[in-house]
């Protein structure tokens, strides 16, 4: 008995050391990468809200100060440049002392998802936790993020503080992996809360479909082995409704290698080659919107990414942006019954791929 407890502890022991030699082997290495001038450049690492004593000193804690505001329509580069120096702590296994929300007034609910799903990856990728300063926060800030599982979706202990009230409530994120066996199930889910808060029908079929979709194209191409390497695989979702407006909003985000960059070999794709190399990120969103097509190439997912539109076509006042790469590509369903398209080229990545249904029920 005691010869085999001796053998299971000397193994315990020999896995624990090269786990600890691999970790000192890699550490420096992804340090000096994510330090590269080029990478920081990409994630936007050294702005003014990055406080630390040497960006290239691996152990080194950083404090990220948020802005006033957090928004992709009107504060895009702003508000990604912060989220990819949460990235980049992540890529380059970055202490975080501590996330600053002091200054926070304003966040859309799509950013406080990419918001949540940063510090989820990061918090998966280094093991650490955040610490916060939560009775400072803007009351409404701290209620929104309350409401929608942020502390419960990154394993810190929800604070009890007394939030405020407002026309606006959320529904909790939602965190899952492509290919997972309950992710049609989450997606049913989703839909029952979404329907609580509205208290209302809504188009509960299409909005399954839509969710099913992006979810699909998550699993099929957002993650590709030879790109992304062993990282674990997540795609994010919510939602919030505004009383007040009667405005919907769901949010679907991964931090795949985007639209852009998983169009496919089609039959269509003879006839556009030529001209890819010079479309920008919006231009091949929205060819992946008009001609479906499928880097997989397989009839039943013929369809592609117009099964994301029938959601928003169910109301008078729906639409659909699409955020991937550098681009945005949305679709609004008119009144009278069009479909108008707008799209816009970034300077920062967005890192993955946002998909945000907003309607007016």
């Amino acid at each position: 008995m005691n010869a085999g407890g001796n053998r299971s502890r000397r193994y315990r022991q020999k896995r624990w050391r090269l786990r600890r030699d691999r970790r000192n082997f890699l550490r420096p290495r992804i340090a000096n990468w994510a330090a590269s001038p080029s990478v920081l450049s990409h994630w936007g690492v050294g702005n003014h809200h990055t406080t630390t004593r040497d960006p290239f000193v691996l152990d080194e804690p950083i404090e990220i100060t948020l802005p006033v505001r957090l928004n992709f329509e009107e504060d895009y580069e702003r508000t990604v440049g912060h989220f990819n120096t949460l990235r980049s702590a992540s890529v380059g296994l970055r202490r975080i002392k501590k996330l600053r929300f002091e200054e926070l007034l304003f966040i859309s609910p799509a950013a406080a998802l990419v918001l949540a799903s940063e510090v989820d990856a990061w918090n998966e990728r280094v093991q650490g936790r955040l610490r916060a300063n939560v009775e400072s926060w803007d009351p409404e800030i701290r209620r929104l993020l309350i409401q929608m599982g942020y502390f419960e979706l990154l394993g810190l202990l929800r604070p009890r503080i007394r939030t405020t009230e407002s026309s606006i409530t959320f529904v909790n994120f939602r965190r899952g992996e492509p290919g997972a066996s309950d992710s049609g199930k989450m997606a049913q889910d989703l839909r029952v809360d979404i329907e609580a808060i509205v208290g209302t029908g809504i188009s509960r079929k299409r909005l399954f479909e839509g969710l099913s979709e992006a979810i699909t194209n998550v699993s099929q191409h957002a993650y590709p082995p030879s790109v992304l390497g062993g990282d674990k695989k997540r795609w994010w979702l919510s939602a919030s409704f505004d009383r007040a407006s009667r405005n919907l909003n769901v949010i679907f985000y991964d931090q795949g290698v985007g639209i852009p960059k998983t169009l496919p070999s089609s039959d269509l794709w003879e006839n556009i080659k030529d001209a890819f190399s010079r479309w920008s990120d919006s231009e091949k969103i929205g060819a992946a919107m008009e001609y479906g097509r499928s880097s997989v190439n397989r009839p039943e997912r013929g369809k592609g990414l117009k099964n994301l539109l029938e959601f928003a076509k169910a109301y008078e006042d729906g639409k659909l942006s699409i955020y991937s790469g550098h681009g945005l590509y949305r679709l609004e369903h008119t009144r009278d019954d069009r479909i108008r398209t707008t799209s816009r080229e970034h300077k920062r990545s967005i890192g993955g791929t946002l998909i945000e249904w907003s309607v007016k029920l």
